[in-house]
Protein backbone atom coordinates (compact mmCIF):
# COMPACT_ATOMS: atom_id res chain seq x y z
CA UNK A 1 0.00 0.00 0.00
CA UNK A 2 1.22 3.62 -0.80
CA UNK A 3 2.59 5.90 1.64
CA UNK A 4 -0.11 8.50 2.28
CA UNK A 5 0.51 12.14 2.58
CA UNK A 6 -1.49 15.51 4.00
CA UNK A 7 -3.50 16.85 1.34
CA UNK A 8 -1.65 20.36 0.59
CA UNK A 9 -5.25 21.86 1.07
CA UNK A 10 -6.67 24.94 -0.05
CA UNK A 11 -3.11 26.66 -0.44
CA UNK A 12 -2.40 28.59 -4.35
CA UNK A 13 0.45 30.25 -2.89
CA UNK A 14 2.64 30.70 -6.11
CA UNK A 15 -0.06 30.64 -8.54
CA UNK A 16 -0.63 33.32 -10.91
CA UNK A 17 -4.70 33.99 -11.84
CA UNK A 18 -6.67 35.77 -14.36
CA UNK A 19 -10.72 36.64 -13.20
CA UNK A 20 -12.08 38.55 -16.24
CA UNK A 21 -15.42 39.98 -14.72
CA UNK A 22 -13.34 40.46 -11.63
CA UNK A 23 -14.47 43.91 -10.88
CA UNK A 24 -17.42 43.24 -9.14
CA UNK A 25 -19.80 40.08 -8.30
CA UNK A 26 -18.68 36.72 -8.00
CA UNK A 27 -15.31 37.85 -10.43
CA UNK A 28 -14.76 39.91 -7.61
CA UNK A 29 -15.31 37.75 -4.69
CA UNK A 30 -13.21 35.14 -6.54
CA UNK A 31 -9.87 37.49 -7.03
CA UNK A 32 -10.21 38.38 -3.65
CA UNK A 33 -10.55 34.61 -2.48
CA UNK A 34 -6.85 33.48 -5.06
CA UNK A 35 -5.47 36.23 -2.92
CA UNK A 36 -6.43 35.27 0.10
CA UNK A 37 -5.13 31.86 -0.29
CA UNK A 38 -2.02 33.24 -1.82
CA UNK A 39 -1.98 33.75 -5.26
CA UNK A 40 -1.16 36.76 -7.30
CA UNK A 41 -4.13 37.98 -9.55
CA UNK A 42 -5.14 40.02 -12.78
CA UNK A 43 -8.21 41.68 -12.63
CA UNK A 44 -9.92 42.02 -16.29
CA UNK A 45 -13.34 43.83 -16.28
CA UNK A 46 -14.91 46.45 -19.06
CA UNK A 47 -15.09 49.07 -15.82
CA UNK A 48 -11.12 49.90 -15.15
CA UNK A 49 -12.61 51.84 -12.04
CA UNK A 50 -14.08 48.24 -10.94
CA UNK A 51 -10.71 46.52 -12.13
CA UNK A 52 -8.29 49.10 -10.20
CA UNK A 53 -10.36 48.78 -7.21
CA UNK A 54 -10.33 45.20 -6.58
CA UNK A 55 -6.27 45.03 -7.52
CA UNK A 56 -5.94 47.85 -4.87
CA UNK A 57 -7.91 45.75 -2.28
CA UNK A 58 -5.91 42.71 -3.62
CA UNK A 59 -2.33 45.08 -2.69
CA UNK A 60 -4.02 45.78 0.61
CA UNK A 61 -4.06 42.81 1.46
CA UNK A 62 -0.32 41.72 0.80
CA UNK A 63 -0.47 39.85 -3.00
CA UNK A 64 0.55 41.26 -6.07
CA UNK A 65 -1.95 42.67 -8.24
CA UNK A 66 -2.84 43.91 -11.81
CA UNK A 67 -6.04 45.36 -13.31
CA UNK A 68 -6.77 45.16 -17.25
CA UNK A 69 -9.35 47.03 -18.43
CA UNK A 70 -11.30 45.43 -21.47
CA UNK A 71 -14.64 43.66 -23.63
CA UNK A 72 -14.22 40.26 -22.79
CA UNK A 73 -15.79 39.61 -26.36
CA UNK A 74 -12.96 41.62 -27.92
CA UNK A 75 -9.91 39.56 -29.42
CA UNK A 76 -7.53 42.35 -29.26
CA UNK A 77 -8.18 43.46 -25.17
CA UNK A 78 -8.19 39.47 -24.43
CA UNK A 79 -4.83 39.07 -25.47
CA UNK A 80 -3.37 42.41 -24.18
CA UNK A 81 -5.14 41.53 -20.92
CA UNK A 82 -2.77 38.31 -21.11
CA UNK A 83 0.60 39.59 -22.55
CA UNK A 84 0.27 41.98 -19.59
CA UNK A 85 -0.64 39.55 -16.83
CA UNK A 86 2.97 37.43 -18.24
CA UNK A 87 5.25 40.21 -18.23
CA UNK A 88 4.13 41.69 -14.79
CA UNK A 89 2.91 38.25 -12.93
CA UNK A 90 4.25 35.85 -15.08
CA UNK A 91 2.36 32.94 -16.59
CA UNK A 92 -0.79 32.12 -15.31
CA UNK A 93 -1.81 28.40 -14.08
CA UNK A 94 -5.37 29.71 -12.76
CA UNK A 95 -7.96 31.15 -15.27
CA UNK A 96 -11.58 31.80 -14.03
CA UNK A 97 -13.50 33.41 -16.87
CA UNK A 98 -16.48 35.42 -14.68
CA UNK A 99 -17.25 37.98 -17.34
CA UNK A 100 -21.33 38.16 -18.23
CA UNK A 101 -24.22 39.40 -19.11
CA UNK A 102 -28.15 38.52 -18.20
CA UNK A 103 -29.58 40.64 -21.04
CA UNK A 104 -33.06 41.87 -21.05
CA UNK A 105 -36.05 39.48 -20.51
CA UNK A 106 -37.35 38.96 -23.68
CA UNK A 107 -39.83 36.10 -25.21
CA UNK A 108 -37.63 34.36 -28.10
CA UNK A 109 -40.37 36.11 -31.04
CA UNK A 110 -39.05 39.26 -29.80
CA UNK A 111 -35.40 38.81 -29.23
CA UNK A 112 -33.68 40.73 -31.94
CA UNK A 113 -30.51 39.25 -33.26
CA UNK A 114 -28.29 42.34 -32.03
CA UNK A 115 -29.13 41.37 -28.58
CA UNK A 116 -28.58 37.55 -28.93
CA UNK A 117 -25.37 38.24 -30.64
CA UNK A 118 -23.84 40.50 -27.68
CA UNK A 119 -24.82 37.88 -25.32
CA UNK A 120 -23.49 34.97 -26.69
CA UNK A 121 -20.17 37.12 -27.98
CA UNK A 122 -19.73 38.30 -23.85
CA UNK A 123 -20.67 35.13 -22.30
CA UNK A 124 -19.56 32.39 -24.95
CA UNK A 125 -16.98 34.17 -27.30
CA UNK A 126 -15.36 35.82 -24.41
CA UNK A 127 -14.86 32.61 -22.44
CA UNK A 128 -13.10 30.61 -25.56
CA UNK A 129 -10.84 33.86 -26.13
CA UNK A 130 -9.95 33.19 -22.20
CA UNK A 131 -9.21 29.57 -22.79
CA UNK A 132 -7.24 30.00 -26.00
CA UNK A 133 -5.10 32.35 -24.54
CA UNK A 134 -4.59 30.82 -21.22
CA UNK A 135 -3.19 27.41 -22.98
CA UNK A 136 0.29 28.72 -23.88
CA UNK A 137 1.11 30.39 -20.52
CA UNK A 138 -0.69 26.76 -18.64
CA UNK A 139 2.01 24.63 -21.17
CA UNK A 140 4.72 26.37 -20.09
CA UNK A 141 3.82 26.25 -16.27
CA UNK A 142 3.09 22.38 -17.20
CA UNK A 143 -0.15 22.92 -15.11
CA UNK A 144 -3.38 24.78 -15.41
CA UNK A 145 -6.58 25.21 -13.82
CA UNK A 146 -9.71 27.22 -16.11
CA UNK A 147 -13.19 27.73 -14.93
CA UNK A 148 -16.22 29.04 -16.63
CA UNK A 149 -19.04 30.92 -15.01
CA UNK A 150 -21.66 29.01 -16.41
CA UNK A 151 -25.55 28.64 -14.21
CA UNK A 152 -28.40 26.84 -13.32
CA UNK A 153 -29.89 28.02 -16.20
CA UNK A 154 -27.29 26.65 -18.29
CA UNK A 155 -28.78 22.90 -16.97
CA UNK A 156 -32.69 23.95 -17.48
CA UNK A 157 -34.30 26.95 -18.89
CA UNK A 158 -36.59 29.80 -17.59
CA UNK A 159 -39.31 31.61 -20.03
CA UNK A 160 -38.06 34.78 -21.55
CA UNK A 161 -34.28 34.21 -21.34
CA UNK A 162 -33.77 32.33 -24.69
CA UNK A 163 -30.02 34.00 -25.20
CA UNK A 164 -29.12 34.13 -21.87
CA UNK A 165 -30.35 30.09 -21.44
CA UNK A 166 -28.67 29.65 -24.51
CA UNK A 167 -24.85 31.22 -23.65
CA UNK A 168 -25.10 28.99 -20.42
CA UNK A 169 -25.45 25.94 -22.21
CA UNK A 170 -23.12 26.59 -24.53
CA UNK A 171 -20.63 26.93 -22.09
CA UNK A 172 -21.00 23.40 -20.77
CA UNK A 173 -20.05 21.86 -24.10
CA UNK A 174 -16.91 24.22 -24.07
CA UNK A 175 -15.94 23.19 -21.03
CA UNK A 176 -16.00 19.84 -21.79
CA UNK A 177 -14.81 19.92 -24.99
CA UNK A 178 -11.52 22.22 -24.21
CA UNK A 179 -11.27 19.36 -21.30
CA UNK A 180 -10.64 16.44 -23.39
CA UNK A 181 -8.46 18.69 -25.54
CA UNK A 182 -6.01 19.26 -22.59
CA UNK A 183 -6.67 16.75 -20.35
CA UNK A 184 -3.06 15.17 -21.03
CA UNK A 185 -1.08 18.29 -20.67
CA UNK A 186 -1.96 18.51 -17.33
CA UNK A 187 -5.13 21.29 -17.45
CA UNK A 188 -8.35 21.19 -16.52
CA UNK A 189 -11.66 23.45 -17.16
CA UNK A 190 -14.89 22.77 -15.51
CA UNK A 191 -17.99 24.74 -15.09
CA UNK A 192 -19.83 26.15 -12.25
CA UNK A 193 -23.27 26.42 -12.39
CA UNK A 194 -24.61 28.91 -9.51
CA UNK A 195 -28.49 29.32 -8.89
CA UNK A 196 -29.62 33.04 -7.83
CA UNK A 197 -26.69 34.92 -6.79
CA UNK A 198 -27.00 38.22 -4.84
CA UNK A 199 -24.88 40.22 -7.29
CA UNK A 200 -24.87 43.81 -8.54
CA UNK A 201 -26.33 42.43 -11.56
CA UNK A 202 -29.31 41.13 -9.95
CA UNK A 203 -28.99 43.82 -7.65
CA UNK A 204 -30.02 45.78 -10.49
CA UNK A 205 -32.60 44.38 -12.24
CA UNK A 206 -34.52 43.50 -8.74
CA UNK A 207 -34.48 48.07 -8.22
CA UNK A 208 -36.43 48.40 -11.77
CA UNK A 209 -39.35 46.17 -9.89
CA UNK A 210 -42.11 47.64 -7.85
CA UNK A 211 -41.91 44.63 -6.13
CA UNK A 212 -37.92 43.63 -5.87
CA UNK A 213 -38.11 42.19 -1.99
CA UNK A 214 -40.79 40.11 -2.53
CA UNK A 215 -39.39 38.61 -6.06
CA UNK A 216 -36.11 38.23 -4.03
CA UNK A 217 -37.94 36.84 -0.56
CA UNK A 218 -39.99 34.17 -3.47
CA UNK A 219 -36.33 32.66 -5.08
CA UNK A 220 -35.15 31.96 -1.19
CA UNK A 221 -38.37 30.19 -0.96
CA UNK A 222 -37.77 27.99 -3.95
CA UNK A 223 -34.68 26.59 -2.78
CA UNK A 224 -34.58 24.23 -0.69
CA UNK A 225 -31.87 25.86 1.87
CA UNK A 226 -34.47 28.70 1.89
CA UNK A 227 -31.85 31.00 0.80
CA UNK A 228 -30.72 32.41 -2.42
CA UNK A 229 -26.50 32.55 -2.78
CA UNK A 230 -23.85 35.27 -2.32
CA UNK A 231 -20.77 35.63 -4.03
CA UNK A 232 -18.58 33.95 -1.36
CA UNK A 233 -20.88 30.87 -1.86
CA UNK A 234 -19.70 30.66 -5.61
CA UNK A 235 -15.48 31.72 -5.50
CA UNK A 236 -15.61 29.33 -2.33
CA UNK A 237 -16.32 25.99 -4.99
CA UNK A 238 -14.18 28.19 -7.54
CA UNK A 239 -11.11 27.99 -5.39
CA UNK A 240 -11.91 24.17 -4.55
CA UNK A 241 -11.95 23.22 -8.10
CA UNK A 242 -8.70 25.10 -9.24
CA UNK A 243 -6.80 24.08 -5.92
CA UNK A 244 -4.57 20.77 -5.77
CA UNK A 245 -7.41 18.85 -3.93
CA UNK A 246 -9.43 19.25 -7.05
CA UNK A 247 -6.81 17.75 -9.55
CA UNK A 248 -9.11 14.82 -10.27
CA UNK A 249 -12.12 16.78 -11.83
CA UNK A 250 -12.53 17.66 -15.24
CA UNK A 251 -15.09 18.77 -17.71
CA UNK A 252 -17.66 18.72 -14.78
CA UNK A 253 -20.69 21.25 -14.19
CA UNK A 254 -20.92 21.64 -10.74
CA UNK A 255 -24.01 23.25 -9.52
CA UNK A 256 -23.46 25.82 -6.59
CA UNK A 257 -28.04 26.07 -6.10
CA UNK A 258 -28.90 25.79 -2.55
CA UNK A 259 -30.57 22.67 -3.61
CA UNK A 260 -32.60 24.19 -6.37
CA UNK A 261 -31.49 21.76 -8.88
CA UNK A 262 -32.73 18.67 -7.27
CA UNK A 263 -36.56 19.89 -6.23
CA UNK A 264 -39.28 19.99 -8.76
CA UNK A 265 -39.65 23.51 -10.32
CA UNK A 266 -42.30 24.53 -8.35
CA UNK A 267 -40.83 23.50 -4.83
CA UNK A 268 -41.91 25.23 -1.86
CA UNK A 269 -41.05 24.86 2.03
CA UNK A 270 -43.20 21.95 3.07
CA UNK A 271 -45.05 22.27 6.11
CA UNK A 272 -43.02 20.67 8.65
CA UNK A 273 -40.10 22.98 8.12
CA UNK A 274 -42.14 26.12 7.80
CA UNK A 275 -41.22 28.34 10.65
Amino acid sequence: MAERTAFPGLDLTGSVALVTGGGSGIGRETALTFADLGADVAIFDISEESARDTADRIREAGRSALSCPGDAASEADVERAFQRTQSTLGDVDIVVACAGVLGDYQPIAETSVEHFDRVMAVNVRGSFLAIREAVPQMRRRGRGAIVLLSSLDGLQAEPGMASYCTSKGALLNLARAAALDLAREGITVNAVCPSVTITPLLEGRLATLPDGDAVLASYASKHPLGRVLTPRDIAATIAFIVSPLASGITGAAVPVDAGKGAAWDNYATPPWLAT
